[in-house]
């Protein structure tokens, strides 16, 4: 149980906007262990007045920081800078599931931007500072009115030199959401030397693919993104990696990708379990039968059994072994009461 927490908090931090700043990872690290402690996770210190002393160090760096020339400026950077935190927020509302909030607060970003749409993009472009820089093109993919300009520059940025733009350009590019995205150069970024450009390259095609149709018949460059994927889902030192890929490739929504679905089941992480279960249940392919009994055989947790019932419900229905889900209520996540009943209406 505490391991479990304590890999949500550090994969939460994981997930924010990646930023250069030293105060940003002061702030992070102080959070962290804010988190930690709060979850029982870090035992009791004999030198706290020691740990008092260092954090209160770290706020008074913070706050130095946060008064110098560079981030006191004039009023577009300090509007680039509260918008920046609006952001931070979403995605902590997004990680806890906070629709609603997420939205409201999703909406307050899109105005902004928006309103000062030019501001945010010659920031992002052309700031000599690349703190200004980063804090920008976080905040270009939450445009509503002027999505195509923030897909432009968007992308100029993802062909940049600093690694941190060019992170941050690819997940706002999958924030953007359009269907008419060329996804060229995200997949391109899937085969980037660094192992957070290629996760944040298949979140931007997760977050696409799933408002974007996915022609039947596959061209080159969805095999070959196809093939990029597959490989961050089996990089074994990243998790959010593997997250990501199984996550893209379930929003595909194509038959031909389902035995990579079902290899996420032998992951042994919980949510690329669940992004394969996802995938699986969104396809209802027979062929994935046998697999999930097998997962549900081998003792899941509660809520992957909770995604293989889903399931194996949107399998029966559309296979046409049962007309509605309420059908299969009675089978619950028994994997020996599913056998029995499928091969009784195979029989039949």
């Amino acid at each position: 149980m505490r391991r479990n927490t304590m890999s949500a908090c550090l994969d939460f931090m994981q997930r924010l906007f990646v930023s250069p700043r030293r105060g940003t990872h002061r702030r992070q690290l102080v959070s962290v262990s804010f988190c930690l402690i709060a979850a029982g996770l870090v035992p009791a210190c004999e030198s706290t007045k020691k740990q008092e002393t260092e954090t209160s160090a770290a706020f008074r760096a913070e706050a130095e920081e946060e008064n110098s020339p560079l981030f006191s400026s004039d009023e577009g950077i300090r509007l680039i800078r509260s918008t920046e935190r609006n952001v931070k927020h979403f995605l902590e509302l997004r990680i806890q599931g906070e629709t609603q909030q997420m939205l409201a607060v999703r909406r307050a970003i899109s105005r902004s931007v928006d309103d000062n749409f030019d501001t945010f993009r010659d920031t992002a472009l052309k700031s000599e500072f690349i703190v200004h820089r980063n804090m920008a093109v976080k905040c270009l993919g939450f445009s509503t009115d002027n999505r195509e300009k923030a897909r432009v520059a968007l992308i100029e940025l993802t062909e940049g030199a600093d690694l941190t733009l060019v992170k941050n350009a690819a997940l706002g590019l999958g924030l953007l959401r359009q269907k008419n995205t060329d996804v060229t150069v995200l997949v391109k970024l899937l085969a980037h030397g660094d192992v957070e450009v290629r996760t944040n390259a298949a979140t931007a095609l997760k977050d696409i693919w799933i408002i974007k149709e996915t022609p039947r018949e596959l061209t080159p460059q969805y095999w070959t993104a196809i093939d990029r994927l597959i490989s961050l889902l089996h990089q074994k030192q990243s998790i959010r990696g593997r997250r990501a890929a199984v996550w893209a490739l379930a929003n595909l929504r194509h038959p031909d990708v389902l035995e990579h679905l079902v290899s996420g089941l032998k992951d042994q992480d919980e949510y690329v379990q669940i992004g394969g279960l996802y995938g699986i249940r969104v396809l209802g392919d027979q062929r994935a039968i046998e697999p999930l009994l097998e997962f549900l055989e081998n003792g899941p947790t509660t809520a992957t059994e909770s995604y293989a019932k889903n399931a194996l419900v949107a399998i029966a229905v559309q296979s046409g072994f049962a007309k509605t889900p309420s059908e299969c209520d009675d089978l619950a996540a028994n994997p020996k009461a599913w056998r029995q009943w499928l091969i009784a209406k195979r029989m039949g």
